[in-house]
C-alpha cells in the first residue's frame, strides 16, 4: 500500500509539472517561456530533488526563441554544482555556452567577459592548476580588451600560489592596455591591491 501510495505521488507530480509546461506554451512568449522553464527547473530540483526533469526543462528553455542564454546556463551550471555532478559534465555546459557565443557571432562582447570570469572560478573550485590556466590562457585570448578578464586569470595565478606567474599576466596586460591609465591603475590596484607587501616589480 505504502508503495503504491509513493508511486500514485509521484505520477501525480509528474502531470503536475506536465499541465504547468503545457501552460506556459499556451499563454506565454518565448523569452518568457524560456524564463518560467528556467524557474520551473530550479523549483523542481529544489523541491523534488529531480535532476533529470530539471536538465530537460533548461534544454527547452535554451530552445526557445529571444532568450538570453547565459543567464540560463548560469542558472544549470549553479545547479549542477549543487547537485553534486562530475566536474567534466559540467565543462561541458561551460563549453555549449562558449560555442554559443561563436554561434551567435557575440565573440568579444563584454557579456562574454563575464563567461570567462565564470568559467576560470569554476576551475579554481572543481578543476586543477593546469585545468584553470589553461581556461584563463582562452579567456584573455577571447577577450583582450576586457580588463576585468585579464585581472581574474591573474588573480587565479597568486590563488593558486604562482605570483610570479600572475606577475607575467598583470604585465602583458599593462602593455595591452599601454594608452589607458586609468586602466592600468586599476589592473594594479586589483591584482596586487590586497597582497601585503606585494610589489609588481620586486
Amino acid at each position: 500500500m505504502a508503495a503504491a501510495a509513493a508511486s500514485g505521488r509521484v505520477d501525480d507530480d509528474f502531470e503536475r509539472r506536465r499541465r504547468a509546461r503545457e501552460l506556459l506554451d499556451a499563454t506565454t512568449p518565448g523569452r518568457s517561456i524560456a524564463v518560467r522553464r528556467c524557474k520551473l527547473a530550479l523549483e523542481t530540483f529544489r523541491v523534488d530533488g529531480d535532476l533529470g526533469e530539471a536538465r530537460t526543462l533548461l534544454r527547452d528553455a535554451l530552445d526557445c526563441s529571444n532568450v538570453h542564454h547565459p543567464t540560463i546556463y548560469r542558472a544549470w551550471i549553479s545547479m549542477e554544482e549543487q547537485a553534486g555532478t562530475d566536474a567534466s559534465a559540467i565543462r561541458k555546459l561551460f563549453e555549449a555556452w562558449c560555442a554559443w557565443y561563436h554561434k551567435e557571432d557575440r565573440a568579444g562582447s563584454q557579456d562574454e567577459g563575464g563567461f570567462w570570469c565564470h568559467y576560470i572560478g569554476f576551475e579554481l573550485r572543481r578543476g586543477t592548476a593546469a585545468s584553470a590556466r589553461g581556461v584563463g590562457e582562452r579567456a584573455v585570448a577571447a577577450c583582450p580588451r576586457d580588463p576585468a578578464v585579464h585581472a581574474k586569470y591573474a588573480k587565479a595565478e597568486l590563488r593558486l600560489g604562482f605570483p610570479d606567474r600572475a606577475r607575467a599576466v598583470l604585465l602583458s596586460a599593462l602593455d595591452a592596455f599601454a594608452a589607458d591609465a586609468g586602466t592600468r591603475e586599476w589592473l594594479e590596484r586589483e591584482v596586487f591591491g590586497k597582497i601585503h607587501d606585494q610589489t609588481i616589480f620586486e
